[in-house]
């Protein structure tokens, strides 16, 4: 049970694709195809979304290694010399054009991150992305939202990415936070796991990407109908790996807050 007084919330770690930026998924599965295409490699989207939100150094490993993508190597004779270094300059380069190209904000953004900054909680990120991008995003935060975050972290900023908790216990340090006053927010599995090793609260995000693969105005298009049987199937997903709350997006966080923490 929560104790209000000993657990009050003053950190809230926010993962970013797909969870404040609307491209999210997107952008990773239309990379992820793009750049294993150049080598005549099919990579289907499902095999990305396994993954998602773990180093991308990492995700492009775990793909090689699966075995639909090994008969492909082999049945294509591609060379598997400096394979994996090709594919992580291109990615990286991919990567950067498809953040630039589509990029739009979570609906709730203004109004959640005003909230946070009125009730004097900081604001930290975690990303998948490697620092170059990452910083690129920051900068669109401050020169579209006046937004700066108080601690960012990059998976290539730290010795292990998510699951492990690298990313958290370095901002838990540096902005002198307890883990038990400090939430976890992704849309991730591996994003949720990161917050469950770090000791924080975790909350899991349902319909903000990976669950569709689509972008807000496409997502308004499917029915309701086909959208709730996807919110609680990813519900049960989320609460199999004990995370605390479970919301549809970030809109929804102010009234968490509000009643299971008094912010």
């Amino acid at each position: 049970m929560i104790n209000i007084l000993k657990d009050k919330i003053k950190l809230v770690v926010f993962d970013i694709s797909g969870t404040l930026i609307d491209h999210g998924s997107l952008v990773t599965v239309y990379t992820f195809q793009k750049t294993f295409k150049k080598y005549k490699i099919n990579v289907p989207p499902k095999l990305i979304i396994k993954d998602m939100g773990i180093s991308k150094d990492i995700h492009i490993k775990r793909i090689l290694k699966h075995s639909y993508i090994r008969n492909q190597i082999i049945k294509n004779k591609i060379s598997k010399d400096n394979l994996y270094e090709n594919l992580k300059l291109n990615f990286d380069k991919i990567l950067k054009k498809e953040v630039q190209k589509k990029f739009d904000y979570i609906y709730g953004f203004d109004a959640l991150i005003k909230y946070l900054n009125n009730k004097n909680i900081l604001i930290a990120l975690t990303t998948g992305y490697p620092r170059p991008i990452l910083n690129f995003i920051l900068k669109k935060f401050k020169k579209d939202k006046d937004f700066v975050p108080n601690y960012a972290v990059s998976a290539s900023d730290v010795k292990r990415g998510r699951p492990y908790n690298d990313m958290i216990i370095k901002i838990l340090n540096a902005l002198k936070i307890k883990k038990t006053n400090t939430i976890k927010i992704d849309d991730s599995f591996s994003g949720i796991l990161e917050g469950k090793n770090a000791g924080t609260k975790t909350i899991g995000l349902t319909l903000s990407g990976i669950s569709f693969l689509k972008r807000a105005y496409s997502r308004k298009k499917i029915p309701n109908k086909i959208q709730n049987i996807e919110n609680l199937k990813l519900s049960k997903k989320f609460k199999n790996i004990k995370t605390d709350y479970v919301l549809k997006d970030i809109s929804e966080l102010k009234n968490l807050l509000l009643k299971k923490f008094n912010i």
